[in-house]
């Protein structure tokens, strides 16, 4: 039932009211007060309705902050936080993913936990013992003060694309407050996600890019569905690749410690010493409560302050880059770290056969070369670079990451993992 992000699912599929409702009692069985959040989606408010009436049901009372970023939810709990969000999925999807008092989304025990009593059914409190429900309206401001005290200042004029999502109204106040001049594109509430889909990758920022060369902007910032992700464009209006945007952040905060997920580019080992776990926000955040380190990320523009929260905010990290690039421009920042070359790919594969794909990468990747990483998937070092195979724990999907130290060889070996994929899918 959970992925690498919580629960998630075509809505009206995989994703019901019914699941919401037993979803929530699950959850609220263990909570003496559960923050309830969503994001923008228009399926969002009926399924919220429905994790606080099972919440409610299980005995549990209830804070429902309605539309908010993830961050904004999680930092607001004292106790537990369940948030109705698809992230970055497209406008059919939904979900649900619960949190820790600490920042941490739920451990594999709790997620097991959540699993076994959504099958069972059995969660209804006693008339007497039904839990109370409240409505806080001030979370946005709570989650904006923190922001403004962590980071300060800076004074650049930026553009802030929210996508429609629950980030597009409180990063563009948090900037204004910091000092920077800041344009909007696209940060009215759209639960349809009408203007682009909300992951926000390359393809999906002709707006932004535009915008930021049109106002003559010194960068540009993009969300996702629920603001736990941002992505950068430079002064020019390129994109800027995920893991040197890492390895920016690690040395903005001065971490000598980095964790990241095995798809990482080694650009971040030559600022930094690096930890890799599995993919997935909740094992950076995992790892870093464990062990330490100053600072995690994912290359999906997931960012992790530790000092401040273990959850990814997307908030607190467009304000940490306009401060980064009010003190030396963020392209030039970028052309001081090493040349790496990251390809990236997804290839479609049914959620039923990817463990029969996977079994058979493993066993071509073993017969080929040898050796090979299965922290997560199959990852495999190469002559001047490394490829990683591995199935998507949030869509239909296998993705495919490749590096390599001139774009020639991160293409040759792209190709390579792709041709392994692929005699693995025939």
């Amino acid at each position: 039932m959970f992925g690498t992000s919580g629960v998630r699912g075509v809505v009206g599929e995989d994703v019901t009211v019914e699941l919401a409702l037993r979803i929530g009692a699950a959850v609220g069985e263990d909570a003496g007060t559960l923050t309830v959040g969503r994001d923008t989606r228009r399926t969002g408010k009926a399924l919220e309705d429905a994790v606080v009436s099972g919440a409610l049901s299980a005995g549990a009372d209830v804070e429902r902050v309605g539309i908010a970023p993830t961050p904004s939810v999680v930092r607001r709990a004292d106790d537990t936080a369940l948030v109705v969000t698809a992230s970055h999925n497209p406008p059919e999807y939904n979900g649900f993913k619960p949190w820790n008092s600490d920042g941490t989304a739920y451990d594999e025990e709790q997620r097991a936990a959540v699993k076994e009593r959504v099958r069972s059914g059995e969660a209804t409190a006693d008339a007497a013992d039904f839990g109370e429900e409240r409505v806080v309206d001030d979370v946005l401001r709570q989650h904006a003060d923190a922001v403004v005290d962590a980071v300060g200042s800076a004074d650049i004029r930026v553009v802030v694309d929210g996508g429609g999502g629950a980030g597009s109204r409180i990063t563009p106040r948090v900037l204004r407050r910091l000092g920077c001049d800041v344009v909007t594109v696209n940060c009215e509430y759209d639960g349809g996600f009408s203007a682009r889909l909300p992951e926000p990758t390359e393809e999906h920022l002709g707006d932004l890019k535009e915008a930021v060369v049109a106002y003559d902007a010194d960068l540009g910032v993009a969300h996702d569905g629920d603001a736990d992700r941002i992505a950068a464009v430079d002064a020019s209006g390129k994109y800027v690749e995920p893991d040197r945007l890492m390895a920016l952040f690690a040395l903005w905060e001065n971490a000598d410690s980095v964790v990241a997920p095995v798809n990482t580019s080694t650009v971040v080992d030559e600022v930094a010493d690096v930890r890799r776990t599995a993919v997935g926000d909740v094992n950076v955040a995992a790892e870093l409560k464990r062990g330490g380190g100053g600072f995690g990320g994912e290359p999906s523009n997931n960012w992790i302050f530790p000092d401040e929260t273990l959850t990814p905010d997307g908030v607190l990290a467009a304000a940490k880059l306009c401060a980064l690039a009010t003190e030396e421009a963020l392209e030039d920042r970028l052309g001081e770290l090493p040349p790496r070359f990251v390809r990236r790919g997804n290839f479609e594969v049914s959620d039923d056969r990817k463990p029969e794909v996977m079994s058979e990468v493993e066993e071509r990747a073993e017969e080929e070369y040898g050796d090979y990483t299965a922290v997560d998937g199959v990852r495999v070092e190469v002559d001047g670079g490394w490829f990683l195979v591995r199935a998507s724990g949030t869509e239909p999907k296998i993705r495919v990451t490749a590096e390599g130290e001139t774009a020639e060889r991160g293409d040759e070996i792209y190709d390579e993992a792709a041709a392994l994929l692929q005699e693995a899918l025939g």
